[in-house]
Formats: structure tokens, C-alpha cells, sequence
């Protein structure tokens, strides 16, 4: 063989030997094989394991509470007996209103869960009927009113929000008794003669137009 004929043998065999170099496998780390090992055995259980279709695709969410069942355990609380707390729940629209008024009036007052509930389900707000009994108790300066003629004011007005609101910013500013002041604000025209002894104005009378004759 010629001598140029010789290095091209040598330089391809140099090549080869790098080639089979640079792919050889590299050997795996043991951290690897120790990890591998309960990962293996793991995944062979579980497909071991029977699994049923159902199980496999149920979804758990929170279950909302009943309305109906809350209002029977608060009007109980509130001193309701099962009869009465169970034909009020079930005839109201919104029953969790209702209980919650009834108990709250009943928690935060001397009033009784009894006559609490029998106001709570006469008024289109049953909330803004608590706020008002409770402010109305616990925030007037001036000598309090009896527990039953707040809740029946309350229950009268229209706005028993704004009716706490009048009674309460009245009684910080004026020496009046808190039942005076709630017969005032139930009726804004007699506002005048409650407070400073003047008669109320009298409401204008509508004149009638006289009958036309018939020809």
C-alpha cells in the first residue's frame, strides 16, 4: 500500500474511533436509578388497582345549605316552637329572611322570638325591620320606649331605615321620651304639635267645582 494511500486508512479509522466516542451512552447516575425504582413499582399498582368508571369521573363541589332547614334551626333558636317554625318557613318567599330577623331581633332585644317573627312576616323588608328595632333600642340617648313599641313603630313605617335614622337623630339633640318621638316620626304632621305644642297645621280643603245644569 502507498504511503498516501495509508493515511487516509489511518485519518478513517481515527474518525470511526470518535464517532463511536461521542455516541456511546453515558452510564446513568444511581440517584436516577433509586428514584426510578418506587416510581416504577408506584405506577404498576396503580394499574393494578380497580378502578370503576363512576368513581373515576365524579366531581365533589360544596353543597349549598337549605334554606328551609336554616330557617327551622334559627327560628327554634329563637324560641319558636316546630309548628310555628315550620308553617313560617314554608310560607315565606325568601325563608332565611325571615328567621334571620326573627332571631336577631330576638338576640339583641327583650322582645320575644314570637312576637319577632309575627312582625318579620308582615313587612316587605324583614332586614331593614331589624336594623330599625336594634338601633332604635340601643342607640337613643333619651328615656327608652318599651321593647314592643319600637317594634310596632317599625313595623308601621314605610322606611323603617330612615325611621330609626329620625328617632335616634332626634333623640340625640331633644329631651323627649323615645315613644314620643317615634309617634312623631311616624307622622311628619303631627311633627310640630308633638314638639312644641302647636296644633298641626290643617290640610287645605279641596274645593268642588259646582254642578253644571242641565238644559
Amino acid at each position: 500500500m502507498s504511503q498516501p494511500a495509508q493515511k487516509l486508512t489511518n485519518r478513517a479509522a481515527m474518525h470511526n474511533r470518535n464517532i463511536s466516542r461521542t455516541v456511546s451512552p453515558k452510564p446513568t447516575p444511581p440517584w436516577m436509578l433509586a428514584l426510578g425504582t418506587p416510581l416504577l413499582a408506584l405506577s404498576l399498582l396503580a394499574a393494578a388497582l380497580p378502578i370503576s368508571p363512576a368513581s373515576a369521573i365524579t366531581l365533589r363541589f360544596p353543597r349549598t345549605q337549605n334554606p328551609y332547614r336554616v330557617c327551622a334551626k334559627e327560628l327554634i333558636e329563637a324560641g319558636i316552637g316546630a309548628d310555628a317554625a315550620a308553617a313560617a318557613c314554608a310560607d315565606a318567599l325568601h325563608p332565611r329572611d325571615i328567621s334571620r330577623c326573627a332571631l336577631q331581633i330576638n338576640r339583641k332585644t327583650n322582645i320575644s322570638g314570637v312576637e319577632a317573627l309575627a312582625s318579620c312576616r308582615q313587612v316587605r323588608r324583614p332586614d331593614e325591620l331589624t336594623t330599625c328595632v336594634v338601633n332604635i333600642n340601643s342607640k337613643t340617648k333619651t328615656q327608652p320606649a318599651a321593647a314592643l313599641l319600637v317594634l310596632d313603630g317599625c313595623r308601621r313605617s314605610l322606611l323603617p331605615e330612615r325611621f330609626a335614622e329620625c328617632v335616634v337623630g332626634l333623640s340625640g339633640r331633644l329631651d323627649f321620651p323615645t315613644d314620643r318621638l317615634i309617634a312623631t316620626c311616624l307622622d311628619p304632621r303631627d311633627r310640630v304639635s308633638q314638639l312644641d305644642g302647636r296644633p298641626a297645621p290643617t290640610p287645605p280643603m279641596e274645593l268642588m267645582p259646582p254642578p253644571s245644569r242641565l238644559n
